[in-house]
């Protein structure tokens, strides 16, 4: 694609709608090379149209919505068979906005469907957390400096993607986007049960009743889609399915970690029994989260003890009390049990303010005899 001069708004219409086409065989072949550089190449001529419109005495109008979201819905498909679940769940909240502002015609159940779909996107993204202190802990200076490396490298990645595609923002993540949602009040035109499902994911924090809460959710989203042990994409949201058991799984380790150091597997099957997978399953989403250990954006450490039958969190160069996490964690407990005591046993508020006051008429009287 070269410059803007000679560009009319027929010849952008047109180049436009051949670049569509590109990006839907593409998609179709899964053909992902050439798929996003077919994005790369609509960005450049939606930034074409963009100039157009600067230039004085030019009349060229701005795509039209409808192409616009037909661009997101094919990158919705695009970015799921590519497995990037992050720039899956932004595509379908900018193919949702566009069609809830400009389709007259959305029935009630068509944008049920869309609103349950960005949600259940956004839900599957995996939970990912800046590298803190306690993640550099046992890494020695040539590991720490790599690690942040990748990660520059990485967010300059995602920052590219996030412009080509005009994404509101440079670093999409899974809270901006949940956090777009509750502001936009996507939720109202979600089903109950989903809402609870958000609920269980993001703001649940009982490892002991996790799965059991959200298992019958899970189960009704699976009816409701039509899908079975054997189908995983049956249904508009039934592809969900999977990724939202993995998230669970990850969720119910994350809240593990927290609480205990050990677990023993007996009781981690018993906790898992009910997401519908086989313990192979569980065992080998535990293997993988161990393997990105080293990761800045994992916070979860744990390996699997087969000698002695458990799970144990954390690293064992990091276990004593000298590690970080267990400072914070003393941290704390010291914080929340001194807001307990002030509320059991408060502080005279009287004594207090007349004790500063003779401090403060003592320093006013020796001021001039100090300085």
């Amino acid at each position: 694609v070269r410059g803007w001069e000679g560009w009319t708004t027929e010849s952008i219409e047109l180049h436009l709608q051949t670049r569509f086409v590109q990006l839907e065989v593409a998609s179709a072949l899964r053909l992902y090379t050439e798929g996003f550089r077919t994005v790369e190449d609509i960005y450049n001529i939606l930034q074409i149209s963009h100039s157009r419109r600067k230039v004085a005495g030019v009349s060229a109008a701005p795509p039209k919505a409808k192409l616009m979201a037909t661009y997101y819905e094919k990158l919705t498909t695009l970015f799921w068979v590519s497995e990037n679940y992050l720039f899956h769940a932004f595509a379908w909240y900018k193919f949702y906005t566009l069609c809830k502002e400009y389709n007259r015609g959305m029935t009630a159940e068509q944008k049920t469907l869309q609103a349950s779909a960005v949600l259940l996107s956004a839900l599957c993204i995996p939970p990912s957390k800046q590298e803190s202190a306690s993640s550099k802990d046992g890494q020695d200076g040539t590991a720490a400096i790599a690690s942040t490396l990748a990660d520059d490298i990485a967010k300059e990645k995602t920052a590219r993607m996030a412009t080509l595609l005009g994404f509101h923002t440079r670093n999409p993540t899974r809270e901006a986007l949940l956090s777009e949602i509750r502001a936009k009040k996507v939720m109202d035109d979600v089903p109950e049960y989903l809402r609870e499902l958000y609920t269980l994911l993001e703001d649940s924090s009982n490892p002991l009743v996790l799965v059991e809460s959200a298992a019958p959710l899970l189960e009704r989203l699976r009816t409701e889609t039509g899908v079975s042990s054997t189908d995983e994409e049956a249904g508009p949201l039934g592809r969900y399915v999977k990724p939202l058991t993995s998230v669970l799984l990850l969720k119910l380790l994350h809240t593990l970690s927290a609480s205990y150091h050990t677990i023993s597997l007996d009781h981690i099957k018993s906790l898992t029994s009910g997401l519908g997978i086989s313990f192979i399953e569980v065992e080998k989403t535990i293997v993988a989260t161990s393997h990105n250990m080293g990761k800045a954006s994992s916070s979860l450490r744990v390996r699997i003890d087969h000698r002695a039958n458990c799970l144990r969190f954390g690293d064992a160069t990091t276990a004593g009390l000298e590690s970080e996490v267990m400072r914070s964690q003393l941290t704390t407990l010291s914080k929340q049990l001194s807001s307990v005591c002030s509320i059991i046993s408060p502080s005279d508020e009287v004594h207090t303010a007349a004790v500063r006051q003779a401090v403060f008429s003592d320093v006013r009287a020796n001021l001039e005899s100090e300085h």
